[in-house]
């Protein structure tokens, strides 16, 4: 179920519900009503940045198939660079990792001009 894949997710982050809906851009009131089967389902959108963000295949968190986790090391798109970001990423405390998220972000509005 839904339900159990995202309190693995949220357990699995170290964070309390809260922190993780926060992280995610969605209430804590949302997130209670996924963990308690009052809502079964969340959009591929959701579940691509939670895969993104953690590492927990997006179809795994949609539908309990396939591999739990993503194995970033065979992905053959990633530089060694991006895959060293990725392992420096998963060791920082969810503050740092909304600070290198803010930073990234004004990088793309950089971009962009």
């Amino acid at each position: 179920m839904l339900s159990e894949r995202l309190a693995i997710i949220i357990v699995g982050s170290g964070m309390k519900q809260k922190e993780f809906a926060a992280s995610i851009g969605v209430t804590e009131n949302y997130i209670s009503l996924l963990l308690n089967n009052k809502k079964g389902c969340i959009s591929n959108s959701l579940a691509k940045l939670i895969e993104e963000m953690y590492g927990f295949s997006a179809d795994w968190i949609l539908y309990g198939e396939g591999k739990m986790m993503v194995d970033y090391s065979k992905d053959n798109k990633l530089s060694p660079n991006q895959k060293k970001a990725i392992k420096i990423v998963e060791t920082l405390s969810t503050a740092e990792v909304n600070a290198v998220l803010e930073f990234l972000s004004i990088l793309e509005k950089l971009k962009e001009k």
